[in-house]
């Protein structure tokens, strides 16, 4: 009787049909027939598939190999959100993944064994996406360069974890050629559109958000979730431990992204000035709407009743007070952050000053966001320096 060869066993021929090598490794063995499992992997030359047979011979051998997935993309997906990654994210960090997978993912993958999934399907997908991506925003055209590589770090970190439960064995979206992330140039206002925009926003109710964000750089999110316990205007600073976000289930006030950007900011006397006048009009209206006030927030920035503003409500009036200004379209809310970063370095401030007013985690990243402003900075510098030393051979 001829020896059987036993679970882990295998062998490399080179078949004739196509000349490339081919190896298998016996994996265990049917229950019912007692025929041996076998795993095959096939590769160009002997060395590479020798490394494939020899990595499935130490799982085998170990006990840790597992055959090879038969859930889909879409089985696999849903329960990589709602039981890796739900957990660990905040509600709209969730949310905004959901989407993605939902909306862009599962239509061109779903369908497929996480076994079956190849490099090439990644590419069609991301290529099919920047020519005609189905825009969240509903206009016509592909998705940006930047959203097709958010979706593949999401098929990526998926992929990734199912390769370490043994899933799979690699994984393919290592192999993607991903497209080109040009670096889009920074939106902000200079010092003569900042006066145009103020005078404009003077008399309006936002006016002391749009002045403090001028002078913080803070995100729309952090502003209007701002409240007075946060605020010391006798030290003249601003504590940012949370922001207003909207999520299916509404408005919602949230810690912080990361800890960096939980950050003490100090405001300046003019600041400390429109505050005070601001605090002093709230007080009357919560005085007028009597109970029916929401005192449970004491926001910074409300409605007349101590309501949280709507964000997109808030974005609206700004977009008008804009049109106002003759600014139209030059700058969008979150540009009066990059114009606080621009004029702060511009006006000479600290890098490192600038990151920790903003919740950069580097002092390198600021600079390198604002490359152009310090590149304007450096030459500036050097043409000073120059004209001095000229000046001083002509003495």
């Amino acid at each position: 009787m001829a020896k059987r060869r036993g679970n882990g066993e295998g062998s490399i021929t080179k078949r004739k049909s196509d000349g490339r090598w081919q190896g298998y490794v016996t994996v265990g063995y049917d229950v019912e027939t007692g025929k041996p499992k076998k795993k095959y992997f096939y590769g160009k030359t002997r060395k590479e598939v020798q490394e494939l047979v020899n990595e499935a011979l130490g799982k085998v051998q170990a006990g840790t190999y597992r055959e090879p997935s038969k859930l889909t993309m879409a089985e696999w997906l849903t329960t990589w959100l709602n039981d890796y990654m739900r957990p660990s994210l905040r509600p709209t960090t969730w949310e905004n993944y959901e989407i993605q997978v939902r909306r862009h993912i599962l239509p061109a993958l779903g369908h497929l064994r996480l076994s079956q999934l190849q490099t090439s399907n990644l590419q069609k997908l991301y290529n099919d996406k920047l020519s005609n991506g189905g825009r969240l925003d509903g206009k016509e055209g592909g998705l940006s360069p930047r959203t097709v590589r958010y979706i593949h770090t999401l098929i990526h970190a998926a992929l990734e974890q199912a390769k370490k439960e043994g899933m799979i064995t690699i994984n393919v979206a290592d192999a993607v050629k991903l497209p080109h992330d040009p670096k889009k140039e920074i939106q902000c206002l200079d010092t003569e559109g900042v006066k145009r925009f103020l005078a404009a926003a003077r008399e309006t109710k936002h006016f002391p958000a749009y002045f403090l964000a001028l002078n913080t750089g803070l995100r729309r999110g952090e502003l209007l979730g701002l409240r007075w316990k946060d605020v010391d205007l006798k030290a003249g600073s601003i504590t940012v431990n949370q922001g207003l976000v909207r999520t299916k289930q509404g408005l919602v006030l949230q810690e912080p992204k990361t800890k960096l950007s939980n950050r003490t900011i100090g405001i300046s006397p003019q600041v400390v000035s429109v505050l005070k006048e601001h605090k002093k009009r709230q007080n009357e209206e919560r005085l007028a709407a009597g109970t029916a006030y929401n005192t449970k927030n004491h926001l910074v920035f409300c409605n007349e009743l101590g309501e949280p503003l709507c964000p997109r409500g808030f974005t609206r009036h700004f977009e008008r007070v804009l049109k106002r200004a003759g600014l139209e379209g030059k700058v969008t809310f979150h540009g009066l952050r990059h114009t606080f970063a621009t004029l702060s370095l511009q006006e000479g401030a600290a890098a490192r000053t600038v990151q920790e007013a903003l919740g950069h985690h580097k002092a390198a990243f600021t600079l390198d966001v604002y490359s152009s402003v310090t590149a304007k900075m450096k030459k500036e510098a050097t043409d000073r320096i120059g004209s001095l030393l000229a000046s001083c051979l002509n003495e």
